[in-house]
């Protein structure tokens, strides 16, 4: 509990009606996501600025005091990034939601952290622009919370992630103070920029994003292609990729995630199948008409079962609300889960579904795939009902046996959601021992004294090896 000297330093820097302090007031904020099927961590307090200066404020405050600050967008996090594992001060970014402007002619848009990402996207339509990222949980994630996660979606085939597109940021660091990064900033901390992108709330507080946009592609087409499994849907990947063609997205749900959709109210979709795979293109309408044949050739020959070409952009839309609604139908399915995502190489990805077919029989847990074939990354969603005594405990050990096979396979623990607190176990295994003491000096030199999403992405030294390194 913090002491109520700290409250009222919080509440000079907000306003008394912007600190929450009672456990009623708090349960919201006790979890994200990943906690949302039972684990529970209640913070001290959680604050909501309404300005960069109010911010630096409150961080000031947490600093002065060593009280543990934990960042917030939305929540919407798998990875407990957003969860105050040690109570402390939560952070919410959700009164910063203004888009500050756009500039057409320089292609870019600048915005508050906690603008919903859906609504950059609608803003850049509206001046004929087009701002690529998009994760599954746009309509409801946050824009800060995409920089700190360095999101990704159904787009990174071709366009790449959210770094590609961060012109800018606006943070503040772990002693209060306020940094301008990238263009319109500093250019002597540039180089800050990236360290700053997918931190995940590490090495400061992100406030205002500056970003780059791309002109609107002038057309775009979308298939839906049915397979009898993973093997031949991989197989019309590797076909697409053998034609010379570069999809905006490649995206697939097995059968699991393709029942739960059914279960949820999505109809009729892929019904003889246990794939789908739904390919977009963009670009020149000659480009997109041929590419839709090639991709059309590719899938037939691999076996798909049916391929449809959406016939126009209500049809499209269809579909992408269909893969879109993956993660909520699930939780009609079952009440609880447990979602990963991982990467391997994309000719593995069919295997790796597989496997977790495996998991959900060794951990007796009913299991739902979907994600990105693009890119190798796959969401394995491990269904469970919390309120079961071991639910939870037998999913946490099947996704450490997922990563543990990723891992095996040159892959890597997260393609989009993060580390946070729930991978922190695999990262030294990943990146080497070498790797993890570099971004511990990295976080000691930016943040001396812990004070920024403690026990978050980087693995603490254990005792046996802080007592060797003395």
């Amino acid at each position: 509990m913090l002491d109520r000297s700290v409250i009222r330093d919080l509440e000079r820097q907000v306003d008394a009606p912007h600190v929450y302090v009672r456990p009623a007031d708090l349960a919201a904020y006790a979890y994200d996501s990943w906690g949302a099927s039972g684990e529970r961590h209640l913070p001290d307090a959680v604050v909501f600025p309404g300005s960069t200066e109010e911010a630096a404020g409150v961080v000031e405050v947490c600093a002065f005091h060593e009280v543990a600050l934990i960042p917030r967008g939305a929540g919407t996090g798998y990875a407990a990034g957003a969860a105050p594992m040690r109570g402390g001060v939560v952070v919410s970014l959700a009164r910063m939601n203004r888009i500050l402007g756009i500039e057409p002619d320089a292609s870019r848009i600048h915005a508050e952290a906690g603008v919903i990402t859906h609504a950059i996207h609608e803003r850049a339509a509206k001046a004929g622009l087009y701002y690529p990222p998009d994760p599954g949980s746009s309509s409801t994630c946050t824009i800060g919370g995409n920089v700190a996660c360095n999101a990704a979606g159904p787009h990174t085939m071709r366009y790449g992630v959210t770094a590609d597109y961060v012109a800018g940021v606006t943070a503040v660091l772990a002693d209060g103070s306020i940094v301008r990064l990238g263009e319109g900033g500093d250019g002597s901390l540039g180089d800050l920029l990236a360290l700053i992108t997918g931190s995940e709330g590490t090495l400061g507080v992100i406030t205002e994003v500056l970003l780059r946009l791309i002109a609107a592609p002038p057309a775009r087409a979308t298939l839906a292609a049915t397979f009898s499994g993973m093997e031949p849907a991989a197989t019309a990947v590797a076909g697409i990729a053998g034609a010379g063609i570069v999809p905006a997205a490649i995206e697939f749900l097995d059968a699991g995630a393709l029942d739960a959709v059914r279960r949820a109210g999505g109809g009729t979709l892929a019904a003889d199948g246990a794939a789908l795979v739904i390919v977009e293109l963009e670009g020149a309408p000659d480009d997109v008409d041929t590419g839709a044949g090639r991709v059309r050739d590719a899938a037939t020959r691999a076996g798909a079962t049916t391929v449809e070409i959406a016939a126009d952009a209500a049809a499209a839309q269809r579909l992408w609300a269909a893969r879109k609604a993956v993660s909520a139908a699930v939780a009609k399915v079952m009440i609880g889960k447990v979602n990963e995502d991982v990467v391997v190489p994309r000719d593995r990805i069919a295997e790796l579904v597989d496997f977790t077919g495996t998991l959900g029989e060794r951990h007796q847990l009913p299991v739902v795939n979907f994600g990105h074939l693009g890119d190798g990354n796959l969401h394995a969603t491990f269904l469970i009902d919390p309120r079961l005594p071991g639910e939870r405990t037998r999913a946490d050990a099947a996704a450490g046996d997922l990563f543990d096979m990723v891992l095996t396979m040159g892959g890597s623990l997260s393609g989009e959601h993060g580390v946070g607190q729930a991978k922190l176990p695999y990262v030294e295994r990943q990146l080497g021992v070498g790797g993890v003491e570099l971004m511990r000096r990295i976080k000691d030199a930016i943040d001396p004294r812990g004070v920024l999403n403690p026990g978050k992405k980087i693995p603490q030294a254990s005792s046996a090896a802080s007592n060797d390194a003395a």
